[in-house]
């Protein structure tokens, strides 16, 4: 195997307008990020939640196998 590297370039020429489709993938590119980080943040909340509740759960089993006064 060959350790060349060719330069291929751009497929626009320096002063040719860049197509109007960069500005839709874009927007779609930038809503799709705001809603990856919803479900990050709502992933958190769920594993809070879910550690919380475990936390208590063994509170309670504790609390019932400790011996009473």
């Amino acid at each position: 195997m060959k350790d060349n590297i060719v330069d291929i370039g751009s497929k626009l020429r320096p002063g040719t307008p860049l197509p109007v489709t960069d500005f839709w993938f874009a927007q779609v590119d930038a809503r799709l990020t705001r809603i990856e980080m919803i479900i990050s943040r709502l992933e958190w909340q769920i594993l809070m939640v879910v550690c919380g509740t475990a936390a208590l759960l063994l509170f309670e089993v504790v609390q019932t196998f400790s011996p009473q006064p």
